[in-house]
């Protein structure tokens, strides 16, 4: 897979901003769908230093223990962490003749404020994420974005 930097940076700030546009809308307001932003293969989930099982017990988290949330994202950036992800299909993983420009990892690190509670006056807390994102290979996971989070740590910072 030969491609310029230019044509990868490209898709990288993309796929970063097509997935923050999608995951923190469903943290407000769509909850249900929250576990279909997870790669079945998680590495790793922290919230405030707290390992948490896989997207299914995130959902959990947000659906049944949380009360109702306001992301307000501030900012991201986004970077290549592999520009030739091995990206799994039906049969196995993609051999690397195979692989197209969108099979790459990124890391996406996010920050701005979340406001705890369903009242309009509760205090805003600032926030700090950072994910790794891997290509999402179809099936019931595909989201608008088309990339699952690998790997996540949230953390609170005021």
């Amino acid at each position: 897979m030969a491609t310029t930097g230019d044509k990868l940076t490209r898709v990288s700030t993309e796929a970063a901003e097509e997935f923050v546009q999608s995951f923190y809308p469903a943290l407000n307001s769509n909850r249900a769908r929250i576990a279909s932003f997870y790669s079945p293969a998680i590495s790793t989930i922290l919230f405030n230093g707290n390992p948490v099982a896989d997207g299914n017990a995130v959902q959990d988290i947000f659906v049944n223990k949380m009360p109702p949330t306001r992301y307000e994202v501030q900012t991201f950036d986004c970077q290549i962490v592999n520009k030739a992800y091995p990206t799994p299909t039906a049969t196995g993983l993609k051999t690397p003749n195979q692989l197209t420009i969108r099979d790459m990892s990124i890391l996406v690190i996010v920050s701005g404020y979340v406001q705890f509670g369903a009242e309009i006056d509760q205090p805003q807390r600032g926030f700090s994420e950072t994910f790794v994102l891997v290509p999402s290979s179809g099936g019931k996971n595909k989201h608008r974005s088309g990339w699952l989070i690998q790997s996540q740590n949230f953390r609170l910072v005021v």
